[in-house]
């Protein structure tokens, strides 16, 4: 369970890149529009840092993406 989980995880994060690529963003573009380091930022997107419910939709919302249209597409 925990690894199917981790999966998931994973897939969330690789679109988060993923749409903060499209959307012309760079890492520290996000992290100043979160108010947080381009590090801090890093760490969300690989992982090192655990992506909480409100910092992602924080994210979705600086990317004007809505949840419903993030998650559509993961499996």
């Amino acid at each position: 369970m925990k690894n199917e989980l981790d999966l998931y995880y994973n897939k969330v994060l690789e679109k988060i890149v993923k749409e903060r690529v499209i959307a012309g963003f760079t890492q520290n573009e996000i992290g100043q529009l979160l108010d947080i380091s381009e590090s801090g930022y890093f760490k969300v997107e690989k992982g090192k840092t655990k992506l909480d419910l409100y910092r992602l939709l924080h994210i979705l919302q600086k990317l004007e993406i809505s949840p419903d249209e993030f998650f559509k597409d993961i499996k």
